[in-house]
Protein backbone atom coordinates (compact mmCIF):
# COMPACT_ATOMS: atom_id res chain seq x y z
CA UNK A 1 0.00 0.00 0.00
CA UNK A 2 1.76 3.31 -0.89
CA UNK A 3 0.80 6.87 -0.03
CA UNK A 4 -1.31 9.43 -2.02
CA UNK A 5 1.46 9.98 -4.20
CA UNK A 6 3.22 7.26 -6.23
CA UNK A 7 6.01 5.26 -4.39
CA UNK A 8 8.76 4.76 -6.77
CA UNK A 9 10.58 1.94 -4.61
CA UNK A 10 8.61 -0.75 -5.26
CA UNK A 11 9.88 -2.08 -2.01
CA UNK A 12 7.94 0.13 -0.11
CA UNK A 13 4.82 -1.23 -1.44
CA UNK A 14 5.03 -4.30 -0.17
CA UNK A 15 6.70 -4.49 2.90
CA UNK A 16 4.97 -2.14 5.17
CA UNK A 17 6.80 -1.15 8.41
CA UNK A 18 4.27 -2.18 11.54
CA UNK A 19 3.63 0.86 13.30
CA UNK A 20 1.38 -0.05 16.22
CA UNK A 21 -0.09 2.29 18.34
CA UNK A 22 1.63 2.91 21.20
CA UNK A 23 -0.99 3.75 23.96
CA UNK A 24 1.46 5.10 26.51
CA UNK A 25 3.44 7.11 25.03
CA UNK A 26 1.70 11.14 25.49
CA UNK A 27 0.26 11.97 21.96
CA UNK A 28 1.71 15.65 21.03
CA UNK A 29 -1.89 17.13 19.60
CA UNK A 30 -1.01 20.03 17.36
CA UNK A 31 -2.55 23.32 17.68
CA UNK A 32 -5.33 24.25 15.72
CA UNK A 33 -2.94 26.38 13.33
CA UNK A 34 -1.17 23.09 12.37
CA UNK A 35 -3.85 20.94 11.45
CA UNK A 36 -3.28 21.10 8.08
CA UNK A 37 -3.09 17.92 5.41
CA UNK A 38 0.74 19.36 4.74
CA UNK A 39 1.54 18.96 8.49
CA UNK A 40 -0.01 15.52 8.41
CA UNK A 41 1.90 14.41 5.14
CA UNK A 42 5.28 15.70 7.15
CA UNK A 43 4.32 13.79 9.85
CA UNK A 44 3.93 10.46 8.05
CA UNK A 45 7.60 10.81 6.76
CA UNK A 46 8.68 11.30 10.38
CA UNK A 47 7.17 8.65 11.33
CA UNK A 48 4.66 10.04 13.52
CA UNK A 49 1.85 8.00 12.23
CA UNK A 50 -0.07 8.75 15.61
CA UNK A 51 -0.24 12.40 15.29
CA UNK A 52 -0.81 12.52 11.98
CA UNK A 53 -3.98 10.23 12.35
CA UNK A 54 -5.37 12.75 14.77
CA UNK A 55 -4.75 15.53 12.30
CA UNK A 56 -7.12 13.37 9.71
CA UNK A 57 -9.53 12.64 11.77
CA UNK A 58 -9.60 16.15 12.73
CA UNK A 59 -10.05 17.13 9.33
CA UNK A 60 -12.82 15.01 8.64
CA UNK A 61 -14.54 16.06 11.77
CA UNK A 62 -14.51 19.60 10.69
CA UNK A 63 -16.06 18.70 7.31
CA UNK A 64 -12.57 18.92 5.33
CA UNK A 65 -12.38 15.88 4.31
CA UNK A 66 -11.05 15.68 0.57
CA UNK A 67 -9.73 12.84 -1.23
CA UNK A 68 -6.24 13.17 -0.33
CA UNK A 69 -7.07 13.12 3.22
CA UNK A 70 -8.90 10.04 3.29
CA UNK A 71 -6.39 8.53 1.35
CA UNK A 72 -3.57 9.37 3.05
CA UNK A 73 -5.19 8.34 6.15
CA UNK A 74 -5.92 5.05 4.82
CA UNK A 75 -1.94 4.60 3.84
CA UNK A 76 -1.70 5.80 7.72
CA UNK A 77 -3.85 2.35 8.13
CA UNK A 78 -2.29 0.05 5.70
CA UNK A 79 0.89 0.49 7.76
CA UNK A 80 -0.44 -0.72 10.54
CA UNK A 81 -2.74 -3.47 8.78
CA UNK A 82 -5.49 -2.20 9.39
CA UNK A 83 -7.06 -3.24 5.75
CA UNK A 84 -10.82 -3.08 6.68
CA UNK A 85 -10.46 0.52 7.56
CA UNK A 86 -8.39 1.00 4.53
CA UNK A 87 -10.61 -0.26 1.94
CA UNK A 88 -13.56 1.74 3.85
CA UNK A 89 -11.17 4.98 3.72
CA UNK A 90 -10.66 4.42 0.22
CA UNK A 91 -14.21 3.99 -1.12
CA UNK A 92 -14.59 7.33 1.08
CA UNK A 93 -12.06 8.62 -1.23
CA UNK A 94 -12.99 7.50 -4.55
CA UNK A 95 -16.69 8.76 -3.72
CA UNK A 96 -15.04 12.03 -3.65
CA UNK A 97 -12.88 11.07 -6.84
CA UNK A 98 -13.85 8.33 -8.98
CA UNK A 99 -10.85 8.79 -10.80
CA UNK A 100 -8.35 9.18 -8.46
CA UNK A 101 -5.72 6.16 -10.16
CA UNK A 102 -3.48 6.10 -6.31
CA UNK A 103 -6.63 5.34 -4.17
CA UNK A 104 -7.60 2.41 -7.02
CA UNK A 105 -4.07 0.86 -6.69
CA UNK A 106 -4.04 1.18 -3.24
CA UNK A 107 -7.54 -0.48 -2.92
CA UNK A 108 -5.88 -3.14 -4.64
CA UNK A 109 -3.21 -3.84 -2.23
CA UNK A 110 -5.57 -3.94 0.30
CA UNK A 111 -8.30 -6.40 -1.18
CA UNK A 112 -5.37 -8.59 -2.09
CA UNK A 113 -4.20 -8.41 1.76
CA UNK A 114 -7.73 -9.48 2.58
CA UNK A 115 -7.52 -12.25 0.10
CA UNK A 116 -9.90 -10.73 -1.94
CA UNK A 117 -7.46 -11.48 -5.29
CA UNK A 118 -10.36 -11.01 -7.43
CA UNK A 119 -11.61 -7.83 -6.54
CA UNK A 120 -7.93 -6.95 -5.91
CA UNK A 121 -6.80 -7.54 -9.78
CA UNK A 122 -10.27 -5.44 -10.41
CA UNK A 123 -8.89 -2.76 -8.64
CA UNK A 124 -5.13 -2.80 -10.08
CA UNK A 125 -6.70 -2.60 -13.85
CA UNK A 126 -8.91 0.14 -12.95
CA UNK A 127 -5.68 1.87 -11.77
CA UNK A 128 -4.03 1.30 -14.71
CA UNK A 129 -7.03 2.64 -16.69
CA UNK A 130 -6.16 5.92 -15.13
CA UNK A 131 -2.43 5.25 -14.91
CA UNK A 132 -0.76 3.27 -17.39
CA UNK A 133 2.65 3.90 -17.60
CA UNK A 134 3.16 3.38 -13.85
CA UNK A 135 5.67 0.19 -13.52
CA UNK A 136 4.45 -0.55 -9.93
CA UNK A 137 0.84 -0.82 -11.01
CA UNK A 138 1.89 -3.54 -13.53
CA UNK A 139 3.76 -5.11 -11.16
CA UNK A 140 1.08 -5.68 -8.34
CA UNK A 141 -1.09 -6.62 -11.05
CA UNK A 142 1.54 -9.32 -12.52
CA UNK A 143 1.67 -10.54 -8.46
CA UNK A 144 -1.82 -10.99 -8.18
CA UNK A 145 -1.99 -12.50 -11.58
CA UNK A 146 0.75 -14.95 -10.70
CA UNK A 147 -1.32 -15.94 -7.70
CA UNK A 148 -4.20 -16.42 -9.21
CA UNK A 149 -2.32 -18.95 -11.71
CA UNK A 150 -2.69 -17.09 -15.07
CA UNK A 151 1.16 -17.32 -15.63
CA UNK A 152 0.87 -16.01 -18.96
CA UNK A 153 -0.91 -12.67 -18.87
CA UNK A 154 1.54 -12.10 -15.54
CA UNK A 155 4.34 -12.50 -17.05
CA UNK A 156 3.21 -9.95 -19.82
CA UNK A 157 2.75 -7.49 -17.01
CA UNK A 158 5.95 -8.26 -15.27
CA UNK A 159 7.43 -7.19 -18.86
CA UNK A 160 5.89 -4.50 -19.30
CA UNK A 161 6.57 -3.07 -15.67
CA UNK A 162 10.38 -3.49 -17.01
CA UNK A 163 9.68 -1.44 -20.00
CA UNK A 164 8.65 1.25 -18.00
CA UNK A 165 11.58 0.66 -15.16
CA UNK A 166 14.75 -1.86 -16.51
CA UNK A 167 15.89 -0.72 -12.65
CA UNK A 168 13.67 -3.01 -11.00
CA UNK A 169 14.58 -5.98 -9.30
CA UNK A 170 11.91 -6.81 -7.62
CA UNK A 171 10.02 -7.30 -11.39
CA UNK A 172 13.06 -8.87 -12.58
CA UNK A 173 12.54 -11.75 -9.89
CA UNK A 174 9.21 -12.34 -10.13
CA UNK A 175 9.14 -12.26 -13.88
CA UNK A 176 12.05 -15.11 -13.40
CA UNK A 177 9.82 -16.50 -10.61
CA UNK A 178 6.70 -16.79 -12.91
CA UNK A 179 9.56 -17.69 -16.22
CA UNK A 180 10.70 -21.13 -14.23
CA UNK A 181 7.11 -21.87 -13.09
CA UNK A 182 6.13 -22.39 -16.97
CA UNK A 183 9.63 -24.60 -17.69
CA UNK A 184 11.77 -21.74 -19.15
CA UNK A 185 14.79 -22.17 -16.90
CA UNK A 186 16.86 -20.32 -19.01
CA UNK A 187 14.45 -17.36 -19.14
CA UNK A 188 14.65 -17.62 -15.10
CA UNK A 189 18.20 -18.10 -14.93
CA UNK A 190 18.37 -13.95 -17.07
CA UNK A 191 15.52 -12.78 -15.35
CA UNK A 192 17.04 -13.80 -11.75
CA UNK A 193 20.35 -12.19 -12.66
CA UNK A 194 19.18 -9.21 -14.21
CA UNK A 195 17.77 -8.70 -10.65
CA UNK A 196 21.06 -9.36 -8.63
CA UNK A 197 22.68 -7.32 -11.51
CA UNK A 198 20.34 -4.09 -9.86
CA UNK A 199 20.09 -5.64 -6.39
CA UNK A 200 23.26 -8.09 -5.43
CA UNK A 201 22.20 -7.98 -1.71
CA UNK A 202 19.26 -10.13 -2.65
CA UNK A 203 19.03 -13.46 -1.24
CA UNK A 204 15.91 -14.73 -2.53
CA UNK A 205 17.56 -13.98 -6.01
CA UNK A 206 20.44 -15.69 -5.17
CA UNK A 207 18.47 -18.49 -3.61
CA UNK A 208 15.90 -19.27 -6.64
CA UNK A 209 18.75 -18.85 -9.11
CA UNK A 210 20.55 -21.59 -7.22
CA UNK A 211 17.35 -23.83 -7.69
CA UNK A 212 17.52 -22.90 -11.15
CA UNK A 213 20.97 -23.90 -12.01
CA UNK A 214 20.33 -27.43 -9.76
CA UNK A 215 17.38 -28.47 -11.54
CA UNK A 216 19.30 -27.50 -15.52
CA UNK A 217 21.90 -29.74 -13.38
CA UNK A 218 24.56 -27.02 -13.44
CA UNK A 219 26.01 -27.83 -9.85
CA UNK A 220 28.96 -25.40 -9.58
CA UNK A 221 26.22 -22.10 -10.11
CA UNK A 222 23.95 -23.68 -7.97
CA UNK A 223 26.24 -24.19 -5.22
CA UNK A 224 27.81 -21.10 -5.72
CA UNK A 225 24.72 -19.18 -5.79
CA UNK A 226 23.21 -20.95 -2.35
CA UNK A 227 26.96 -19.80 -0.96
CA UNK A 228 25.55 -15.98 -1.52
CA UNK A 229 22.59 -16.32 -0.45
CA UNK A 230 23.83 -17.35 2.72
CA UNK A 231 26.66 -14.96 3.20
CA UNK A 232 23.53 -12.53 2.99
CA UNK A 233 21.48 -14.15 4.99
CA UNK A 234 23.27 -16.61 7.48
CA UNK A 235 20.02 -17.90 9.00
CA UNK A 236 18.71 -19.11 5.75
CA UNK A 237 17.67 -22.65 6.70
CA UNK A 238 16.24 -23.56 2.78
CA UNK A 239 19.58 -22.04 1.58
CA UNK A 240 21.45 -24.62 4.00
CA UNK A 241 19.50 -27.76 3.09
CA UNK A 242 19.17 -27.12 -0.93
CA UNK A 243 22.81 -26.19 -0.62
CA UNK A 244 23.66 -29.40 1.12
CA UNK A 245 21.99 -31.41 -1.71
CA UNK A 246 23.75 -29.75 -4.33
CA UNK A 247 26.97 -31.14 -3.00
CA UNK A 248 25.43 -34.63 -2.29
CA UNK A 249 24.70 -34.40 -5.94
CA UNK A 250 27.73 -33.28 -6.63
CA UNK A 251 29.28 -36.29 -4.81
CA UNK A 252 29.95 -33.89 -1.50
CA UNK A 253 29.12 -36.00 0.84
CA UNK A 254 31.43 -34.70 4.05
CA UNK A 255 29.90 -31.05 3.19
CA UNK A 256 26.32 -31.98 2.07
CA UNK A 257 25.52 -34.66 5.31
CA UNK A 258 26.86 -32.18 7.04
CA UNK A 259 24.37 -29.53 5.60
CA UNK A 260 21.49 -31.52 5.35
CA UNK A 261 21.25 -31.16 9.31
CA UNK A 262 19.16 -28.12 8.23
CA UNK A 263 16.42 -30.03 6.67
CA UNK A 264 14.71 -29.95 10.47
CA UNK A 265 14.88 -26.01 10.58
CA UNK A 266 12.81 -25.65 7.27
CA UNK A 267 9.58 -26.11 8.01
CA UNK A 268 8.46 -28.63 4.92
CA UNK A 269 6.20 -31.23 5.75
CA UNK A 270 8.45 -33.92 4.19
CA UNK A 271 11.20 -33.42 6.89
CA UNK A 272 8.82 -33.83 9.80
CA UNK A 273 9.98 -36.77 11.98
CA UNK A 274 7.58 -39.51 12.46
CA UNK A 275 8.91 -39.21 16.02
CA UNK A 276 10.61 -36.59 18.63
CA UNK A 277 11.16 -38.92 21.39
CA UNK A 278 11.71 -37.13 24.93
CA UNK A 279 15.34 -38.62 25.58
CA UNK A 280 18.31 -37.34 24.57
CA UNK A 281 20.10 -36.80 21.29
CA UNK A 282 23.21 -39.16 20.35
CA UNK A 283 26.14 -37.73 19.34
CA UNK A 284 27.11 -40.34 17.15
CA UNK A 285 29.91 -42.26 19.51
CA UNK A 286 30.00 -45.38 18.24
CA UNK A 287 32.27 -46.31 21.14
CA UNK A 288 28.75 -45.89 23.64
CA UNK A 289 28.61 -48.99 25.85
CA UNK A 290 25.62 -50.29 27.09
CA UNK A 291 23.67 -47.90 24.90
CA UNK A 292 20.24 -48.14 23.90
CA UNK A 293 19.30 -46.54 20.33
CA UNK A 294 16.18 -44.91 19.06
CA UNK A 295 16.26 -44.47 15.21
CA UNK A 296 13.77 -42.29 13.92
CA UNK A 297 12.56 -42.32 10.44
CA UNK A 298 11.53 -39.63 8.40
CA UNK A 299 10.25 -38.51 5.03
CA UNK A 300 8.59 -41.06 3.03
CA UNK A 301 8.62 -45.07 2.43
CA UNK A 302 11.56 -45.56 0.74
CA UNK A 303 13.83 -43.09 2.52
CA UNK A 304 13.35 -46.01 5.91
CA UNK A 305 13.63 -49.00 3.03
CA UNK A 306 16.80 -47.65 2.28
CA UNK A 307 18.80 -46.36 5.76
CA UNK A 308 17.55 -48.72 8.12
CA UNK A 309 20.44 -50.93 6.97
CA UNK A 310 22.43 -49.25 9.04
CA UNK A 311 20.83 -50.82 12.26
CA UNK A 312 22.90 -53.78 11.36
CA UNK A 313 25.79 -51.93 11.67
CA UNK A 314 25.15 -50.24 14.84
CA UNK A 315 24.28 -53.55 15.87
CA UNK A 316 27.71 -54.90 15.37
CA UNK A 317 29.11 -52.85 16.96
CA UNK A 318 27.72 -53.70 20.21
CA UNK A 319 24.96 -50.90 20.56
CA UNK A 320 20.91 -51.97 21.15
CA UNK A 321 19.08 -50.72 18.40
CA UNK A 322 15.21 -49.88 17.76
CA UNK A 323 13.42 -48.59 15.15
CA UNK A 324 10.72 -46.14 14.91
CA UNK A 325 8.84 -46.67 11.62
CA UNK A 326 6.07 -46.22 9.86
CA UNK A 327 3.62 -48.86 10.62
CA UNK A 328 2.78 -50.57 7.35
CA UNK A 329 6.71 -51.65 7.32
CA UNK A 330 6.54 -53.03 10.76
CA UNK A 331 6.10 -57.15 9.34
CA UNK A 332 8.56 -56.12 6.02
CA UNK A 333 11.51 -54.69 9.10
CA UNK A 334 10.65 -58.02 11.33
CA UNK A 335 10.93 -60.63 8.27
CA UNK A 336 14.35 -58.70 7.03
CA UNK A 337 15.42 -59.39 11.04
CA UNK A 338 16.11 -55.64 11.35
CA UNK A 339 14.23 -55.09 14.46
CA UNK A 340 11.73 -58.09 16.10
CA UNK A 341 9.83 -55.60 17.61
CA UNK A 342 9.96 -51.80 15.90
CA UNK A 343 7.97 -49.10 17.36
CA UNK A 344 5.07 -47.15 15.83
CA UNK A 345 5.93 -43.12 16.38
CA UNK A 346 3.17 -42.92 19.16
CA UNK A 347 5.48 -45.27 21.33
CA UNK A 348 8.57 -43.77 19.63
CA UNK A 349 7.64 -40.30 21.75
CA UNK A 350 7.45 -41.78 24.97
CA UNK A 351 10.55 -43.66 24.55
CA UNK A 352 12.79 -42.21 27.28
CA UNK A 353 15.58 -44.47 27.71
CA UNK A 354 19.05 -44.42 26.23
CA UNK A 355 19.32 -41.88 23.18
CA UNK A 356 18.17 -41.05 19.52
CA UNK A 357 18.78 -39.66 16.31
CA UNK A 358 17.12 -39.45 13.15
CA UNK A 359 17.65 -42.07 10.89
CA UNK A 360 19.16 -39.99 8.14
CA UNK A 361 21.42 -38.49 10.46
CA UNK A 362 23.42 -41.93 10.58
CA UNK A 363 25.17 -41.22 7.53
CA UNK A 364 27.00 -38.33 8.28
CA UNK A 365 27.81 -40.14 11.83
CA UNK A 366 29.02 -43.58 10.06
CA UNK A 367 30.74 -41.44 7.29
CA UNK A 368 28.61 -43.01 4.45
CA UNK A 369 29.93 -41.92 1.01
CA UNK A 370 30.59 -43.51 -2.46
CA UNK A 371 33.76 -44.74 -1.35
CA UNK A 372 32.49 -46.21 2.25
CA UNK A 373 29.22 -47.43 1.50
CA UNK A 374 29.50 -49.64 4.55
CA UNK A 375 26.42 -52.12 3.51
CA UNK A 376 26.18 -53.37 -0.04
CA UNK A 377 24.93 -56.54 0.67
CA UNK A 378 20.83 -57.65 0.64
CA UNK A 379 19.29 -56.54 3.58
CA UNK A 380 15.50 -57.02 3.02
CA UNK A 381 13.70 -60.03 3.18
CA UNK A 382 10.30 -61.91 2.72
CA UNK A 383 9.39 -64.69 4.03
CA UNK A 384 10.15 -68.08 2.39
CA UNK A 385 6.40 -68.92 3.03
CA UNK A 386 4.97 -65.98 0.91
CA UNK A 387 7.92 -65.97 -1.47
CA UNK A 388 6.81 -69.89 -2.28
CA UNK A 389 3.57 -69.22 -2.55
CA UNK A 390 3.59 -66.18 -4.92
CA UNK A 391 5.99 -68.38 -6.47
CA UNK A 392 2.77 -71.18 -6.93
CA UNK A 393 0.59 -68.21 -8.32
CA UNK A 394 3.46 -67.15 -11.04
CA UNK A 395 4.26 -70.88 -12.10
CA UNK A 396 1.51 -70.73 -14.78
CA UNK A 397 3.34 -67.86 -16.56
CA UNK A 398 5.46 -69.17 -18.90
CA UNK A 399 7.26 -65.85 -20.19
CA UNK A 400 9.81 -63.93 -18.05
CA UNK A 401 8.00 -61.63 -15.59
CA UNK A 402 8.80 -57.84 -15.65
CA UNK A 403 7.62 -55.94 -12.47
CA UNK A 404 7.32 -52.72 -13.35
CA UNK A 405 6.04 -49.49 -11.27
CA UNK A 406 5.90 -45.83 -12.80
CA UNK A 407 4.20 -43.15 -9.89
CA UNK A 408 5.43 -42.05 -6.76
CA UNK A 409 3.61 -40.43 -3.93
CA UNK A 410 2.10 -37.06 -5.64
CA UNK A 411 2.34 -35.31 -2.38
CA UNK A 412 6.32 -36.14 -2.16
CA UNK A 413 6.42 -34.43 -5.35
CA UNK A 414 8.84 -31.45 -3.70
CA UNK A 415 11.38 -29.25 -5.96
CA UNK A 416 13.66 -32.21 -5.77
CA UNK A 417 11.16 -34.76 -6.77
CA UNK A 418 9.13 -33.48 -9.36
CA UNK A 419 8.38 -35.07 -12.40
CA UNK A 420 9.73 -38.51 -11.21
CA UNK A 421 6.41 -40.20 -12.31
CA UNK A 422 5.91 -41.59 -15.94
CA UNK A 423 2.85 -42.24 -17.67
CA UNK A 424 2.13 -46.16 -17.84
CA UNK A 425 1.54 -45.68 -21.39
CA UNK A 426 5.26 -44.37 -22.03
CA UNK A 427 6.15 -47.97 -21.04
CA UNK A 428 4.57 -49.13 -24.44
CA UNK A 429 7.58 -49.78 -25.95
CA UNK A 430 8.54 -52.60 -23.71
CA UNK A 431 5.37 -54.63 -25.34
CA UNK A 432 7.24 -54.42 -28.49
CA UNK A 433 9.61 -57.44 -26.84
CA UNK A 434 7.98 -60.94 -27.86
CA UNK A 435 7.53 -63.83 -24.95
CA UNK A 436 7.62 -61.22 -21.55
CA UNK A 437 4.88 -60.43 -19.25
CA UNK A 438 4.23 -57.13 -17.05
CA UNK A 439 3.17 -57.40 -13.52
CA UNK A 440 2.45 -54.19 -12.00
CA UNK A 441 3.83 -53.33 -8.54
CA UNK A 442 1.57 -49.99 -8.54
CA UNK A 443 -0.46 -48.96 -5.44
CA UNK A 444 -2.71 -46.58 -4.71
CA UNK A 445 -2.71 -43.29 -6.65
CA UNK A 446 -1.07 -44.31 -10.04
CA UNK A 447 -2.83 -47.82 -9.91
CA UNK A 448 -5.53 -46.65 -12.10
CA UNK A 449 -4.14 -46.29 -15.92
CA UNK A 450 -3.92 -49.91 -15.43
CA UNK A 451 -7.47 -49.97 -16.57
CA UNK A 452 -7.29 -47.86 -19.47
CA UNK A 453 -3.68 -48.56 -20.43
CA UNK A 454 -3.64 -49.88 -24.13
CA UNK A 455 -1.06 -52.75 -23.63
CA UNK A 456 -3.23 -54.04 -20.38
CA UNK A 457 -3.63 -57.85 -22.35
CA UNK A 458 0.75 -57.93 -21.54
CA UNK A 459 -0.13 -58.16 -17.93
CA UNK A 460 0.15 -61.64 -15.83
CA UNK A 461 -3.02 -63.10 -15.32
CA UNK A 462 -3.18 -63.03 -11.63
CA UNK A 463 -2.42 -59.42 -11.96
CA UNK A 464 -6.35 -58.34 -9.91
CA UNK A 465 -4.64 -60.87 -7.02
CA UNK A 466 -1.65 -58.44 -6.92
CA UNK A 467 -3.73 -55.28 -6.98
CA UNK A 468 -5.30 -56.34 -3.83
CA UNK A 469 -2.09 -56.96 -2.13
CA UNK A 470 -1.05 -54.39 0.04
CA UNK A 471 1.69 -55.55 2.80
CA UNK A 472 4.81 -54.92 2.25
CA UNK A 473 6.02 -58.64 2.85
CA UNK A 474 3.90 -59.80 0.04
CA UNK A 475 5.14 -57.37 -1.87
CA UNK A 476 8.38 -58.35 -1.38
CA UNK A 477 7.97 -62.12 -2.01
CA UNK A 478 5.85 -61.15 -5.29
CA UNK A 479 9.28 -59.02 -6.05
CA UNK A 480 11.06 -62.22 -5.36
CA UNK A 481 9.52 -64.00 -8.01
CA UNK A 482 9.83 -61.52 -10.61
CA UNK A 483 12.39 -61.69 -13.37
CA UNK A 484 13.56 -57.97 -13.46
CA UNK A 485 11.67 -55.10 -11.93
CA UNK A 486 11.71 -52.17 -13.78
CA UNK A 487 10.29 -48.69 -11.97
CA UNK A 488 10.68 -44.88 -11.28
CA UNK A 489 11.92 -43.24 -8.40
CA UNK A 490 10.19 -44.59 -5.56
CA UNK A 491 9.56 -47.05 -2.59
CA UNK A 492 9.64 -49.79 -4.95
CA UNK A 493 13.09 -49.13 -6.27
CA UNK A 494 14.56 -49.56 -2.89
CA UNK A 495 12.16 -52.31 -2.02
CA UNK A 496 13.70 -54.27 -5.16
CA UNK A 497 17.15 -52.95 -4.67
CA UNK A 498 17.67 -53.53 -0.81
CA UNK A 499 16.96 -57.53 -1.49
CA UNK A 500 19.33 -57.41 -4.38
CA UNK A 501 16.93 -58.28 -6.91
CA UNK A 502 18.16 -56.98 -10.47
CA UNK A 503 16.71 -53.42 -10.86
CA UNK A 504 16.68 -51.10 -13.42
CA UNK A 505 15.68 -47.72 -12.27
CA UNK A 506 14.53 -45.01 -14.43
CA UNK A 507 15.36 -41.42 -13.37
CA UNK A 508 14.66 -37.76 -14.38
CA UNK A 509 17.48 -36.00 -16.02
CA UNK A 510 18.72 -34.72 -12.61
CA UNK A 511 17.47 -36.90 -10.07
CA UNK A 512 17.29 -36.55 -6.07
CA UNK A 513 21.07 -36.76 -4.28
CA UNK A 514 21.06 -39.97 -3.74
CA UNK A 515 21.49 -40.90 -7.46
CA UNK A 516 24.33 -38.38 -8.74
CA UNK A 517 24.07 -37.11 -12.01
CA UNK A 518 26.25 -39.52 -13.78
CA UNK A 519 26.96 -43.49 -14.71
CA UNK A 520 24.87 -46.51 -15.02
CA UNK A 521 25.20 -48.08 -11.29
CA UNK A 522 25.00 -46.83 -7.97
CA UNK A 523 26.78 -48.13 -4.56
CA UNK A 524 23.25 -47.67 -2.54
CA UNK A 525 22.49 -51.21 -4.44
CA UNK A 526 25.04 -53.37 -6.75
CA UNK A 527 22.32 -55.11 -8.27
CA UNK A 528 20.69 -51.70 -9.77
CA UNK A 529 21.28 -49.86 -13.03
CA UNK A 530 20.51 -46.70 -14.04
CA UNK A 531 18.47 -45.06 -17.36
CA UNK A 532 18.93 -41.44 -16.67
CA UNK A 533 17.08 -39.16 -19.02
CA UNK A 534 19.15 -37.31 -21.99
CA UNK A 535 16.32 -34.25 -22.40
CA UNK A 536 14.31 -33.19 -19.70
CA UNK A 537 10.59 -34.69 -19.16
CA UNK A 538 11.71 -37.05 -21.92
CA UNK A 539 10.81 -40.23 -20.47
CA UNK A 540 9.69 -41.95 -24.21
CA UNK A 541 13.57 -41.96 -25.51
CA UNK A 542 14.65 -43.78 -22.07
CA UNK A 543 11.68 -46.20 -22.39
CA UNK A 544 12.90 -47.09 -26.11
CA UNK A 545 16.30 -47.51 -24.40
CA UNK A 546 15.28 -49.60 -21.61
CA UNK A 547 13.49 -51.83 -24.67
CA UNK A 548 16.56 -52.01 -26.40
CA UNK A 549 18.34 -53.74 -22.97
CA UNK A 550 15.44 -55.42 -22.38
CA UNK A 551 15.49 -57.66 -25.40
CA UNK A 552 19.41 -58.20 -25.04
CA UNK A 553 19.17 -58.92 -21.75
CA UNK A 554 16.22 -61.83 -22.21
CA UNK A 555 16.69 -62.16 -25.99
CA UNK A 556 14.21 -61.95 -28.55
CA UNK A 557 12.69 -65.10 -28.73
CA UNK A 558 12.20 -66.36 -25.22
CA UNK A 559 9.59 -68.66 -24.16
CA UNK A 560 10.43 -70.82 -20.79
CA UNK A 561 8.48 -71.41 -17.83
CA UNK A 562 8.34 -68.88 -15.50
CA UNK A 563 11.00 -69.78 -12.02
CA UNK A 564 11.63 -68.21 -8.81
CA UNK A 565 14.99 -66.33 -9.11
CA UNK A 566 16.07 -65.96 -5.77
Amino acid sequence: MGASKKEKDPSESHEWPLMERNTKTRLEVPNDQSVTEEKAIELIKQGKLSESEYIFRTLISKGDGTHTVYGNLAAICGMQNRFDEVIELLHKALILKPDYGEAHYNLGIALKKQGYLEAAIASYKTALKLEHECPQIHYSLGIALYQQGDLDTAVKEFKIALKLKDNYPEAHYNLGVSLKKQGDHIGAITSYSAALKYKPDYPKAHYNLGNTFQETGDLIGAISSFKSALRLKPNYPKASLNLAMAELLFGDYESGLKRYEFRFKNKEKQFVLNAVPPCKLWDGNLNSTNLKLLLVSEQGLGDTLQFMRYAIVLKGNGISVSLCAQTKLHSLIKSSEIDQAPLTPEQANNFNEGRWIPLLSLLRHLKVSPNNPIITKPYIKATDERIEKWQRILSGERKPVIGINWQGNPSHETTNSKGRSIPLESFTPLTKIPNIKLLSLQKGLGSEQLERCSFKDRFVGSQDQINETWDFVETAAIVANCDLVITSDTSVAHLAGGMGKTTWLLLKKVPEWRWGLEGESTFWYPSMRLFRQRDRGNWDEVLHRVADALGEHFGSNIDVTHTMTE
